[in-house]
């Protein structure tokens, strides 16, 4: 019998300075049981720092097929795909040619993973299409390390800076972004 994946709650306010993007919300998500915490926590930075109306989790690693986060219109249209920590060059690639108008995002901690997915949109001439995001290792690793269920973030992003309140412990990193062409 398989494990059953965790229920996670975060209760963040966010303040996004540059985009003028408040949002106060109790924010739930599954964390399955092959997840690292260190994956949690890049997907829940990912939902701070690209936060948008109606931005979702996807379903989890047992849809492979599916985003980390997305987005979606009253349609059902996707407007933004959003991979964290392992994207794979293909399946970006069929993304952004079956979604035409779609924002496509991958959010790493790892610069040498940025760099692979870099190496597999090479020479694809709507690489560019695709943005790349790393956010600092070290603050990712601190977040993933506060194992509650429940926990509570103050989220300010300013610039390529994250600045994070979780639980009365303070966090900071920085946030690099790119294009993938």
């Amino acid at each position: 019998m398989a494990l059953p994946s965790t229920r996670m709650e975060y209760r963040i306010a966010l303040s996004n300075v540059d985009r003028a993007r408040e949002a106060t919300e109790k924010v739930m998500t599954a964390r399955h049981p092959s997840e690292s915490a260190e994956h949690l926590a890049l997907r829940v930075l990912a939902w701070c720092l690209l936060n948008e109306e109606r931005i979702a989790f996807g379903p989890g690693l047992s849809t492979p097929d599916a985003a980390d986060l997305w987005t979606h219109d009253l349609t059902g249209r996707l407007l933004t795909w959003i991979e964290c920590g392992t994207a794979q060059g293909e399946k970006l690639r069929k993304v952004v040619q079956h979604h035409p108008g779609a924002v496509v995002h991958a959010v790493f901690s790892d610069a040498r993973r940025r760099e692979e997915l870099c190496g597999e949109l090479a020479g694809w001439k709507r690489a560019a299409e695709v943005s790349l995001w790393t956010v600092d290792a070290a603050l990712v690793s601190a977040l993933a390390a506060r194992e509650e269920r429940r926990q509570s973030w103050a989220v300010t992003v300013v610039g390529d800076h994250l600045y994070i309140d979780a639980g009365g412990e303070t966090f900071e990193g920085a946030v690099a972004r790119n294009q993938a062409g």
